[in-house]
């Protein structure tokens, strides 16, 4: 193979590589290799927290803007898998979007006072995937913060 073929078939795998990479980085992450996209009518940056009942692509969610330091009361409402389930101890997966704040889930109420070692997760803003092991199914509260 000449070095003028192996360089254009280098060029044209790093492109593609960016070409993926771009697309990933812009869509939200699926759980369990199902589809995760925006709910439908969403703005870019609309300033929300989804959380979502499940890995599937038909899971209610629930969004929030601000802190809150209980789940307690709070119920999925878009309609789909889950939906009217308790939030609290339900969440699989979450979405940021968010443009400037990073998201906390943590795993007891009121951001974990009085238990700091308690496990949390981060959401940074446009992130979207599973919680993490510690979280996962066992939420509690809250908090956003600066990225």
């Amino acid at each position: 193979m000449t070095t003028a073929r192996r360089m254009a078939g280098s060029i044209a795998v790093a492109a593609a590589l960016i070409a993926g990479s771009t697309v990933l980085a812009t869509a939200p992450a699926a759980a369990k290799g199902e589809a995760a996209a925006a709910p439908v009518g969403t703005a870019d940056w609309d300033g929300q927290l989804y959380l979502y009942y499940s890995g599937s692509s038909n899971s209610s969610y629930r969004t929030y803007w601000n802190w809150i330091n209980d789940f307690g009361p709070d119920t999925f409402t878009a309609a789909g898998e889950g939906q009217g389930q308790k939030v609290k101890n339900n969440v699989y997966r979450a979405w940021n979007n968010d443009e400037r704040y990073r998201a906390r889930i943590f795993y007891n109420e009121w951001q974990n006072s009085g238990t700091p070692n308690a496990p949390y997760d981060d959401f940074w803003p446009g992130e979207a995937r599973a919680l993490n092991s510690g979280v996962q199914n066992n939420n509690a509260s809250l908090a956003w913060y600066r990225a």
